[in-house]
């Protein structure tokens, strides 16, 4: 199985996402079997989307961006993994932007990623060099299933830069990430995917897919994605 994972990041009210899923379906993508498609979006648009996909039978899974790392509580505005579990079944934690701007520790990481087992949720785990020792040893430390985990390689450099590393470097990231997880969990790459490359990173013996930023928010170009995918 590849996967080709959207990233909407802060983007896309409802009505836009809803005018968005028309125009993909007008073009009619070639949603090979092989391939599992994912949209990772706003809180605000899943619901609606959701019921969209359902509308036009499109094989698009939906997924959440973020995650509370706390359980249901006194947490005024979180959204806990509790609450996304009738909603969607992926999740994004540990994106770069996270870790930056709203100073995410790899610990934060973690539990994030066990509350989203606990309810049915994979997480997909967002990691970067030179810190994937720890990255990878805080989910073992809060007995986070790793096997049951989605991981991308998603180096901070070429985040929105138009410019990634090359198959064959992030490929062999993608090999020390399965060696440290000691287990065959899905491994991508993301950080400035588009058409011209995406195919370059699928075809390498460790990477089994892309996570795609800016590409994914034009229909078009994700529709071409999942056609060099497929």
């Amino acid at each position: 199985m590849k996967y080709v994972i959207g990233n909407w990041k802060s983007n896309q009210n409802i009505t836009e996402s809803l005018i968005w899923l028309d125009e993909l379906s007008a073009l009619r993508p070639s949603f090979s079997p092989e391939l599992t498609v994912i949209l990772c979006l706003p809180f605000t648009d899943i619901a609606s989307f959701n019921q969209k996909i359902s509308d036009l039978g499109l094989p698009i899974i939906s997924g959440s961006q973020n995650v509370s790392h706390l359980p249901p509580g006194k947490h005024t505005g979180e959204i806990t993994a509790s609450m996304l579990g009738e909603l969607v079944n992926y999740c994004l934690v540990g994106h770069s932007e996270r870790r930056i701007e709203f100073d995410e520790t790899s610990e934060i990481v973690a539990l994030k990623a066990r509350y989203l087992l606990e309810n049915a949720i994979t997480p997909i785990v967002c990691l970067d060099t030179p810190y994937l020792d720890d990255q990878v040893k805080q989910l073992f430390h809060h007995d986070v299933d790793v096997s049951r985990c989605y991981f991308v390689y998603e180096p901070i450099l070429a985040i929105g830069t138009g410019k990634p590393i090359n198959s064959t470097a992030a490929n062999h990231v993608a090999s020390q990430i399965t060696f440290l997880t000691d287990n065959s969990s899905p491994v991508l790459y993301g950080g400035s995917v588009s058409y011209d490359n995406a195919a370059s990173f699928v075809q390498e013996s460790y990477l089994d897919g892309v996570l795609v930023g800016t590409d994914s928010l034009e229909p078009t170009l994700f529709a071409s994605i999942i056609n060099s995918l497929s």
